[in-house]
């Protein structure tokens, strides 16, 4: 297969080579981030404090991939997860598939919202919300990471929140783009098509945006080319034979000091398979993958329906500050696939989530003796009702009726000449759960009722500069979520959920670090230690265990524009986590590795030799992890594996561009980190769960503006 990326290669070059000169200047593409930036003064982000803020004033660490940069990796790969594992340090490795499960940040399970519209199901997660948009309607991604209450709501590692794009300025915009991606083991079976179109207008106040895409994939090959299942095995959701499309549009008016903005984005993503038959054949020991069987299994096919609605209205003079208001509502409904285990055939099943909410957020300012000081506060709402849906069998979870309130305040204030920068605050959250009675897995008739959880959240972060280089930066802050509330109720041996502890988890994030940046370079290092007393994990028997845990890590990035052409950089995550196994307050056995990656590092090298053409090559390599651990994900050693992929770009005119890609341009052959945790051999799972990622694949697309 090696020579087919060779064959790429040399085509890339005599495309440069044989191509015209354009007088065009290409955009920066560097993932930003208040640690490893070059472009800091033109980047802001809202995610980090409810407000809009430059990056290099955000006291926490703040990535930020901007909407050049998702384009480029989606023309590789169109998977959310995979483009923040090959971008954003402190994100695990992708699962290579649609799950989110087992992809941390920081070790920790982290918010998915759409505009600060919530994804994420807290109440039984279904772990897609990532994949809830596709990528060409995406005009940003912010990723706070760290616990934090910004948002609230379940957020112990950290957020991201996906912004989507904004109306070009002008009477008309218009794009189009035309793109496809193959694998040699099989050109015909894993030729997949991409369609996008979009239409905006800025003008005399007024401004609209509609977008859409239409995606119809393939199937695909592992490196040694045996054919990968359509839902790898526990992964909860593959991307192979899915027709998925996206409509994003927004309205709004701006006068004055007044904006009012109406948005809704529509996913949609249905699998339909030859290939869904029994899996099987996989073996470590063996080292071959296990693969699918032809057939259906599904009694209903899968897929994700996802609705998001989203009203803004601000106010920039009111109370001598501003005030942003939002009404939003969400719903998703998550089709699971069928499976066949050790000879038992599962019962296939769906989740549906309505959230409805809003916020207020007011940014007074409060000068002290000339100091700058600003009071962010306000209020959030939100009710989420969730249930499972029977398709092929009895209902053994109850449903969900959320409601939550919280409160709000945060001080920011610039000191010393701005050359130091405090932020502090608390949310008080008050969460009521409905559940009604049930049946639960075991056969246990479980008698309903309501839970209360009341948890304020305090926060403090500051930053100093020492000079005009150098930057210190550190801070604490506090996130809660519910924990795996579902799956605790859905084989627990209580009668009552009364029973149930109303603690919640709560976790206590600390970070300390340094930045630098310079005239054509920058580079940082960040250390961080978070705790929970209430952590979720999962035994050897895959049974939930809620107990104490500790994570703590190192995360590394640095960028350097070599000359007007030339630009590298990298990032380093390092990180390990152990938990309490018998509440003697040792922690005594290592987390698994669906909580804790093993080391990774990733890195890039730009090259433009001229202003119509941009060349990147970049790697990722997930390291060697041998944890000491009674957790079911903690019992496999986890092998190391190096992927690298290649992009260019060529302006073909100045309304046209041509990109190029080869993923997995090595043609490398391993398995991604969660199927090898799932993989114990002596449980015999590796026959279903040892799944090899897809080898190397091949795209293009074609784009024009109007």
């Amino acid at each position: 297969m090696l020579k087919y990326s060779g064959l790429v290669t040399a085509a890339l070059l005599a495309a440069v080579q044989g191509a015209a000169a354009q007088d065009l200047t290409l955009e920066d593409e560097t993932v930003l981030s208040s640690d490893d930036a070059t472009l800091l003064d033109v980047i802001t982000v809202t995610s980090a404090t409810r407000t809009e803020t430059p990056i290099d004033e955000a006291t926490v660490s703040v990535s930020v991939v901007t909407e050049d940069q998702v384009e480029r990796q989606a023309n590789v790969n169109s998977n959310i997860g995979q483009i923040l594992s090959k971008t954003v340090p402190g994100f695990g490795q992708s699962t290579e598939n649609l799950t989110e499960y087992g992809q941390t940040l920081r070790g920790r399970n982290f918010l998915t919202l759409i505009d600060g519209v919530p994804q994420t199901n807290n109440l039984n997660n279904n772990y897609r919300a990532l994949n809830n948009i596709s990528p060409s309607a995406i005009g940003q991604i912010e990723v706070v990471r760290g616990a934090t209450a910004a948002y609230g709501f379940g957020a112990p590692g950290g957020l991201v929140n996906i912004i989507t794009k904004t109306p070009e300025d002008g009477e008309f915009n218009a794009n189009l783009s035309l793109g496809f991606k193959a694998s040699p083991s099989n050109f015909g079976e894993s030729l997949s098509y991409i369609t996008e179109a979009g239409a905006s207008r800025a003008k005399n106040g007024f401004f609209y945006l509609a977008n859409g895409s239409w995606e119809d994939s393939g199937v695909s090959f592992a490196a040694d080319g045996a054919r990968r299942p359509p839902d790898s095995f526990g992964t909860q959701g593959g991307t192979d034979n899915i027709g998925a499309f996206n409509f994003l549009g927004k309205l709004g008016y701006e006068h004055e000091n007044h904006r009012v903005l109406f948005s809704a984005n529509k996913y949609r993503y249905w699998q339909d398979s030859n290939w869904a038959g029994i899996v099987s054949g996989g073996s470590r020991a063996n080292n071959t993958s296990a693969t699918p069987s032809r057939g259906n299994l599904n009694t209903r096919t899968p897929g994700t329906d996802n609705l998001t609605l989203n009203a803004n209205y601000t106010n920039d003079d009111i109370l001598s500050g501003s005030l942003d208001l939002q009404a939003y509502y969400n719903d998703n409904t998550t089709t699971f696939t069928r499976t066949e285990f050790f000879g038992f055939q599962y019962d296939q099943y769906e989740t549906e989530s309505q959230k409805l909410g809003g916020r207020a957020t007011f940014d007074t300012p409060m000068p002290i003796d000339q100091v700058p000081v600003d009071l962010v506060w306000g209020l959030d709402v939100l009710n989420d009702k969730t249930k499972t849906n029977p398709i092929d069998g009895p209902v053994d979870t109850p449903e969900y009726d959320l409601v939550g309130l919280a409160p709000f305040a945060q001080l920011r204030a610039e000191l010393f000449d701005d050359r130091a920068k405090l932020t502090a605050g608390v949310r008080y959250e008050h969460l009521s759960v409905d559940i009604n009675d049930y049946v639960n897995e075991i056969g246990t008739s479980v008698t309903g009722g309501t839970l209360t959880f009341r948890e304020p959240l305090f926060n403090i972060s500051g930053s100093v500069d020492l000079n005009d280089t150098f930057t210190v930066f550190g801070g604490f802050s506090q996130g809660f979520q519910l924990g795996d509330l579902g799956r605790y109720l859905y084989n627990s041996d209580f009668t009552n959920v009364s029973q149930l502890s109303d603690d919640g988890q709560k976790t206590d994030s600390y970070e300390v670090g340094l930045r630098a940046v310079g005239n054509a370079w920058d580079a940082s290092i960040t250390g961080f230690y978070n705790k929970s007393n209430n952590g979720v994990t999962y035994d050897a028997n895959l049974d939930i265990v809620l107990s104490p845990e500790q994570i703590w890590g190192v995360e590394i990035a640095a960028n350097y524009d070599v000359t007007d052409q030339i630009a590298v950089g990298g990032t380093l995550t390092w990180l390990e986590g152990e938990y309490d196994t018998t509440g003697d307050g040792k922690y005594d056995s290592d987390l698994g590795s669906d909580r804790i990656a093993p080391l990774k590092l990733t890195g890039y090298v730009e090259y433009s030799p001229r202003d119509w053409a941009n060349f990147r090559l970049q790697g990722l390599y997930s390291g060697h992890r041998d944890p000491d651990s009674t957790q079911f994900t903690g019992i496999e050693t986890i092998d190391s594996y190096f992927v690298m992929d290649a992009f260019a770009d060529f302006q073909v005119n100045d309304t046209s561009k041509l990109s190029l890609g080869v993923e997995n341009m090595l043609n490398a052959d391993y398995v991604p980190v969660l199927q090898q945790a799932y993989s114990v051999q002596s449980y015999g799972y590796d026959d279903y769960y040892y799944v090899k990622a897809p080898g190397v694949t091949f795209s293009a697309k074609y784009s024009v503006k109007f």
